[in-house]
């Protein structure tokens, strides 16, 4: 199996993430380094993928420029999402053919990380037939979005960690009206948001290998010419 390397950017903006991101693919599809996958949490930032409607933002853009949140279009699948701090983002920059036969299933294969994830937790993720990401009973609480390019992924998934849910009410996330959203916090694990972070980025690494057949090791972040 190819090596697969992992950088945590920690937390830092969606466009200066982006930047390392697009970085990282081109160095990829080119053979010039080893499949990576990066974890960051991002200021607040609402995302609008090519399938966004932009009835779904709720909020006028006043009262997101009080709160804080800015707006993003995004070149990755899905509708509107929202990222912000206490929330674990992780892209996989990989060449997802060596794991699955079609992007389809190798969206799904990520889900199935987020679910045994969610098990190290003690709850139980599912999916909800014709819905990306994962759930906890009908309340999201994983959301995905992919873009790809010479066989190569951007982008993947987010985890509500401990975020300021408040936030979601500025959307209807993923263009979802049925179902709500939630968190690990509001599903009653109470650990600091830094540390929540780490833990979760941490499992998330633990339970990867068992979905994919590869463990990924750290790289540093001088080796991705971090901008920072």
């Amino acid at each position: 199996m190819d090596p697969v390397e992992w950088l945590d950017l920690g937390a830092t903006g969606y466009d200066e993430a982006l930047l390392v991101q697009r970085k990282l693919h081109g160095e990829c599809w080119r053979g010039l380094r080893p499949d990576v996958v990066l974890f960051q949490q991002n200021e607040p930032v609402i995302t609008c993928g090519i399938d966004a409607d932009p009835a779904h933002i709720l909020w006028s853009e006043p009262r997101l420029r009080e709160a804080g949140i800015k707006v993003k279009k995004v070149s990755r699948g899905g509708g509107v999402s929202y990222h912000g701090p206490g929330q674990l983002v992780v892209s996989p920059v990989l060449h997802f053919l060596r794991y699955r036969k079609t992007a389809h299933v190798y969206l799904r294969a990520l889900e199935d990380v987020m679910i045994l994830l969610l098990e190290r937790y003690g709850f139980e993720g599912r999916r909800i037939e014709g819905k990306s990401g994962v759930f906890v009973g009908n309340d999201k609480i994983a959301a995905a979005g992919l873009a790809c390019s010479h066989s190569v992924t951007m982008h993947g998934m987010s985890l509500n960690v401990c975020p300021d849910m408040r936030h979601y009410e500025a959307i209807v996330a993923c263009g979802l009206h049925d179902t709500g959203v939630t968190s690990l916090e509001a599903l009653g694990c109470e650990t600091p948001s830094h540390e929540a972070y780490e833990k979760a980025r941490d499992e998330w690494l633990a339970v990867f290998p068992a979905v994919f057949g590869v463990q990924p090791e750290p790289m540093k972040k001088e080796e991705a010419n971090w901008p920072r």
